[in-house]
């Protein structure tokens, strides 16, 4: 190794601090990488006095940076004069370096093949630990004396240093109780590293200060420096929007990306562990989201998102140190943190958006923190039993305190005892508030992230494929040799296309579990026990689809929560059991996903629809209407049969949100109800929104797309079976029933008109509805490519959309619902 690099090092820093302007931190930070590589070579080439010299350097941008007091300008000549003075000592050096190879100077320090057997005895003594037993400790102790007396030596000061921090750890151990040896395994981790650099003769270059603040220690930069890390460990009130530097850009959209997907993964995590409170894996798979924030938001200085993650994990610590179990108190506060998270790291999404990271003094976590803070202590002392009671509301306050009177008369008696035998809670209930329930837990699999943009391109190429492929094969389909090839082609690209398509699908998991936590909020706030289960959460969808789905499911949750399930009083007076439930069941099912919600609530009172729908007009007395399409009244925008407005739903707010959610992604809402028994809402969306499984037909010179989910039937109707009756227009007869008939050359203005039994009829179905659609011919069925009609059209009743055809012409997509709502509308 020669001097050589490290002068070029030296020279490039010299330029660089020429350039740099202590009003632009960026400017002053890219001098670091460069101060830390030539800090590394100079130790690796024993030049102390300069690597000393660097560290002050280090230390007087650190100041800058951090804003710290004194005068910039003065700062920035010391940093000038060091930087001067290093590259004349550099100089110097080179001159005097030996013209031949360098001898390598004989080893006088510690000896490591002395250390690795002491280092291996201290690694078996941390595996066969047991908790509390002093003698292990004190071997610790004799263990790490024999190592910090081996480690003395500049050379290996680092490793001197760390075994130093890991022998008051176990001081502390033996002092404090303390149970956990967490930091000294990661102490050890370090230790094992230190020794393979030195084996190997390189310098350890990494940061190690985490594993000395696990170990406790104090350095000496923080005692220099404590005003200013106590100014940062408290967030700055800041109104103004700071710019978001294009480095800091592409971590934070990282972060926030990373940050959603892990408070998602938290939520769900956290129903399970209300579950099964003891089950270590589940309160770890907690704890590890909220570590990386933490570490994260640290690096990025989001002090407030930082601060709040602290103070939780913090609390998710202690419970994973067994100090106590996450109860429903806890959970509330952690769900709490959760969604405050959110809001701050929403704030950091809109910064990523517009540059400028926007001021979130609107958002208090002191509050939340405080909060935390308290329940760590308070649960740590162990919450009393008659508390646990009165926080699930098994009894009331009174009741504890009557009971805690009795006991002060009755010293031996236990309160769980003297409440059961005031018969003010039961056996079970106490039971309840002792005993762990364990469950299966439930993991989430990850996934691999791709930009949903490349996606959208990939399937949007792969659709134009499928067409240029379909006019293709028409344009060939005279010469064999070529249609073969081109038959082959096809093959390929309707391969490639299902793979691209299947990129786009995501298991509905991730929407299901969001209805957990509010079936738990909503059954709190209305005072019922409800429970959720969830069948077919696997089943996967198109990513789009699950969008569309969220919100109609939210809404029919609510429903089914405030309207549907009675209260548990009332579940017992009909004999039903006092929790009720709500089912969530997701399957595939031709081509569409279909999601059920099912509950065993009351049901729908049909009459009491009906009476709402007379005196509001929508309906009148003569009316003879199916329950399908009683139960779609629901629907209408504004209508509700609520006597009392909650602040979960009764507004008449809601249902005609869900159906019109549905209809722009051509889905469809089914109702079934039996009053006393339940309702269940069934959603049927088409697995994705790009292709089509769909019917060519021909009416004179268009071509129209009918999808093949609603088509029931195609025939040419005999002339003795098609009819004209009055007020209902013309009908064709089918196995016994007369099915209305409907003219496309009529809706659409074609051009000329044929009798019906000159005609083929396709019958389709709508929502248990029939009709007959009058065609000229069948053309084939096909997969086609959705296309958007554009601005001018997409308000046609009617028509879902368009595909480009194998001849290049574009043929209009039926949306069959929206033709039979219009035909309805028109008779």
């Amino acid at each position: 190794m020669t001097y050589e690099i490290i002068e070029n090092l030296v020279e490039r820093l010299s330029c660089d601090f020429v350039l740099a302007d202590p009003g632009e931190p960026e400017s002053l930070s890219s001098l670091l990488p460069i101060l830390k590589q030539i800090h590394g070579k100079c130790l690796e080439l024993s030049c102390k006095d300069q690597a000393k010299e660097i560290l002050k350097a280090r230390k007087i941008i650190d100041a800058v940076l951090k804003d710290d007091t004194g005068d910039v300008d003065e700062r920035m000549d010391d940093l000038s004069r060091l930087i001067s003075g290093l590259s004349s000592s550099m100089a110097v050096l080179k001159g005097s370096e030996p013209s031949g190879p360098a001898l390598k100077p004989e080893p006088d320090g510690p000896d490591i093949s002395r250390i690795e057997p002491v280092l291996e005895k201290f690694s078996l003594l941390i595996g066969g630990f047991c908790p509390g037993e002093i003698p292990d400790l004190g071997v610790m102790l004799n263990n790490f004396d024999e190592l910090i007396k081996m480690s003395e030596g500049d050379e290996f000061a680092i490793f001197h240093d760390v075994c130093i921090a890991c022998r008051g750890y176990v001081e502390d151990m033996t002092l404090e109780n303390i149970r956990s040896t967490q930091p000294l395994e990661e102490g050890l981790v370090l230790l094992k590293s230190l020794l393979s650099h030195l084996k190997r003769e390189k310098v350890f270059g990494f940061d190690y200060s985490d594993v000395l603040q696990l170990l406790n220690i104090r350095f000496k930069e923080e005692q220099e420096s404590k005003d200013v890390k106590e100014e940062i460990l408290e967030p700055r009130s800041s109104t103004e929007p700071v710019k978001i530097s294009d480095d800091d850009m592409e971590i934070l959209i990282d972060f926030v990306s990373e940050a959603l997907e892990n408070l998602d993964t938290i939520e769900v995590s956290l129903i399970d562990l209300e579950q099964d409170p003891s089950n270590m894996e589940i309160i770890n798979n907690i704890f590890r989201p909220f570590h990386t924030i933490k570490g994260v938001s640290g690096f990025l200085s989001l002090t407030k998102i930082n601060i709040l993650a602290h103070a939780t994990e913090n609390l998710l610590d202690s419970a994973r140190s067994g100090d106590f179990l996450i109860n429903d108190i806890a959970t509330d506060i952690i769900l709490e943190s959760v969604d405050t998270l959110k809001n701050l790291i929403d704030k950091v999404n809109r910064g990523t958006k517009t540059g400028f990271m926007p001021p979130n003094d609107d958002i208090d976590i002191e509050s939340l923190r405080d909060k935390l803070q308290k329940l760590q202590t308070a649960l740590k002392k162990g919450e009393p039993l008659g508390e646990i009671l009165v926080h699930k509301g098994d009894i009331s306050h009174e009741s504890l305190d009557q009971a805690l009177e009795i006991q002060k008369k009755n010293p031996d008696k236990k309160i769980g005892e003297i409440l059961v035998a005031e018969k003010k809670t039961a056996p079970g209930q106490v039971a309840a508030a002792l005993l762990d329930q364990t469950t299966a837990k439930k993991t989430i699999a990850t996934q691999v992230k791709v930009s949903t943009d490349k996606l959208d391109d990939l399937v949007d190429y792969a659709g134009e494929l499928v067409i240029a492929q379909s006019m293709l094969r028409q344009k060939t389909s005279g010469d064999q040799s070529l249609s073969q090839s081109v038959a082959q082609l096809g093959q390929i690209v309707t391969n490639m296309q299902s793979i691209a398509m299947s990129m786009r699908m995501i298991p509905i998991k991730a929407t299901f579990m969001k209805m957990i936590r509010l079936v738990r909020d909503l059954s709190r706030k209305s005072g019922k026990e409800i429970a959720l289960n969830m069948k077919g959460e696997d089943t996967e969808i198109d990513r789009n689809v699950v969008e569309a789905l969220y919100e109609p499911m939210v809404h029919m949750i609510r429903n089914s929560c405030d309207h549907g399930v009675e209260s548990p009083s009332d579940r017992r007076e009909q004999g039903k059991p006092s929790r009720g439930s709500i089912v969530l069941r997701a399957y595939h099912k031709g081509g569409h996903i279909i999601i059920e919600i099912e509950d065993d609530g009351k049901g729908l009172d049909r009459d009491a629809i009906l009476e709402k729908a007379k005196s509001t007009g929508l309906v009148t007395g003569n009316d003879q209407m199916t329950d399908a399409q009683v139960y779609d009244l629901i629907l209408r925008a504004g209508f509700s049969t609520a006597k009392k407005i909650t602040d979960v739903s009764g507004r008449g707010v809601g249902m005609d949100v869900v159906m019109d959610g549905l209809e722009k992604f051509r889905g469809q809402l089914n109702i079934e109800s039996e009053k006393g028994k339940g309702t269940k809402f069934t959603i049927s969306l088409p697995l994705t929104l790009a292709i089509i499984d769909g019917m060519l037909v021909g009416v004179d010179n268009e071509k129209y797309v009918i999808p093949t989910t609603a088509i029931q039937k195609a025939f040419k109707p005999p002339k003795q079976d098609c009819f004209t009756v009055e007020g209902k227009g013309e009908m064709v007869k089918d196995r016994g029933s007369l099915i209305p008939v409907i003219r496309l050359d009529e809706i659409y203005n074609s051009s000329r008109e044929k009798p019906v039994w000159d005609s083929l009829v396709v019958v389709v179905e709508s929502k248990d509805e029939k009709r007959a659609l009058l065609i000229d011919e069948l053309l084939g069925k096909d997969e086609y490519v959705i296309k958007s009609l554009g601005n001018h059209l997409e308000d046609v009743e009617g028509l879902a959309g368009g595909a480009i055809l194998a001849d290049g012409r574009v043929g209009l997509i039926l949306d069959i619902h929206g033709i039979f709502s219009l035909v309805s509308r028109e008779e």
